[in-house]
């Protein structure tokens, strides 16, 4: 069902849409040049004394994020980029594309009148992609996972999973899919529905078992991932009506769940990503103040549940903010976020950073301004961060990746306009967690 590839076209509209965006990201870019704030400290105030600032370069597309002089680390140091991938998918539109770090774009694969792409997910190696595909049917939702080359090529596809469930979904209909997740190994994925079930499914046969069964009407599990290991999966255990949101892992194995964070009344787990090696996590706990998520802070915490840690709190990088998006690096060296603050009318995007978490050092990463970060991921050469940036501003809504080298420079990697109420994700060739 793989739709037709574009070819030459689909290159020569892509770098028709790179060069839109580079203009639009550049001049915004050169506006934020003055507002430079250096690197900053775990659970410190932001400095008072003055960064020292780089001014952006003639060309109107990059600019750069310098540490104050003679600190114990750098930027270079805080985006070491050992063993991350070369290779980013991305969904849009109702299309699947491929980018590689150097800026190189193809589409693979575009859904058919009546089919939709739930979410996607790379294979560690970064060859093949995986999408939960839905398609309409009489009692509801159809489930189906393809699995494509790097190339565009279906080289599987897994229809109705759904129906591996013992149980339907509440509703009595065919249950919806949420999230879908490569295994280490590459061998396994698992797929997440919005009742609350865990499947997991063989790449290479069709083969299917139950993980987690139905958690029933009030309960789900958001985005499941498994640990590098393999040997568990973690997820957020959201109950009562989402008025309660824990962190637990699930052991593959006997199938035992253990509490890893379970906050008190009035705070939740927000977001978590397993650190590459396995044995702890990081997560974003808040409160919920006034009907706004903020105050929501990064914190550590060994996969058993001992020894938790404040890696950095909301309050240093604004007074009220919200720490989102977390991706460590893939050598577990730093940890890469987003910061929102409170808007007019919804939360707007602050600022992104980059953390070193020895040494605590932090780096404000200079980024335009953009309507939503969707997403941070790692690359060969630094960070990718997909943004939205148009809407309301009078220009049509885009979808683009900046990329920001070892050096901290800023550049546009890739857009493509939005089509109305089109979700968007990204998934990284080697992603360690989803959001």
């Amino acid at each position: 069902m793989a739709g037709p590839r574009p070819g030459a076209m689909n290159r020569r509209v892509g770098r028709y849409l790179q060069f839109a965006v580079l203009f639009v990201v550049g001049a915004s870019l050169v506006a934020c040049a003055e507002d430079e704030s250096g690197p900053q400290f775990a659970n410190e105030p932001a400095p008072t004394r003055p960064a020292t600032a780089t001014p952006a370069p003639a060309s109107p597309v990059s600019m750069r994020a310098t540490p104050v002089a003679a600190t114990p680390a750098s930027v270079a140091d805080a985006l070491s980029t050992r063993g991350a991938p070369s290779r980013l998918y991305v969904t849009t539109s109702d299309a699947i594309w491929t980018i590689s770090s150097t800026g190189e774009a193809e589409r693979l694969y575009a859904s058919p009148p009546g089919e939709r792409i739930i979410a996607i997910d790379a294979a560690p190696g970064g060859d093949r992609v995986a999408a939960v595909l839905s398609s309409d049917a009489e009692d509801g939702a159809v489930t189906d996972i393809a699995i494509f080359e790097s190339s565009g090529e279906i080289v599987a596809r897994f229809e109705n999973l759904g129906a591996a469930l013992a149980t339907p979904s509440p509703e009595g209909s065919a249950p919806s899919a949420a999230a879908i997740d490569w295994s280490p190994q590459a061998d396994r994925a698992l797929v997440s529905f919005r009742h609350g079930a865990i499947l997991e499914f063989l790449i290479e046969s069709d083969a299917v078992r139950t993980l987690l069964p139905p958690r029933g009407d009030a309960d789900s599990v958001v985005t499941p991932t498994w640990s590098p290991t393999g040997e568990s999966v973690a997820f957020v255990a959201a109950e009562d009506d989402g008025r309660s949101r824990a962190l637990r892992v699930l052991d593959v194995r006997d199938g035992t769940v253990r509490d890893v964070v379970t906050p008190p009344e009035g705070r939740f787990v927000v977001d978590y990503a397993w650190m590459p090696n396995g044995l702890s996590l990081l997560f974003t706990e808040g409160g919920e103040l006034g009907g706004a998520v903020t105050g929501i802070d990064l914190w550590r915490i060994d996969a058993d549940g001992e020894n938790r840690e404040l890696v950095v709190s909301a309050g240093t990088v604004a007074p009220v903010a919200r720490i989102t998006n977390v991706q460590p690096s893939p050598d577990g060296q730093s940890v890469a976020y987003s910061v929102l603050v409170p808007g007019e009318s919804d939360p707007r995007v602050d600022s992104v950073w980059v953390r070193n978490l020895d040494s605590g050092l932090g780096f404000r990463i200079q980024v335009p301004s953009v309507v939503a970060v969707d997403d941070i991921t790692w690359t060969d050469r630094g960070l990718a961060i997909e943004v939205a940036t148009g809407a309301g501003t009078g220009r049509p809504p885009t979808q683009a990746l900046l990329q920001v080298s070892q050096d901290g420079t800023v550049s546009a990697l890739w857009a493509a306009p939005i089509a109305a109420a089109t979700p968007i994700s990204a998934a990284p060739a080697a992603s360690p967690a989803a959001r």
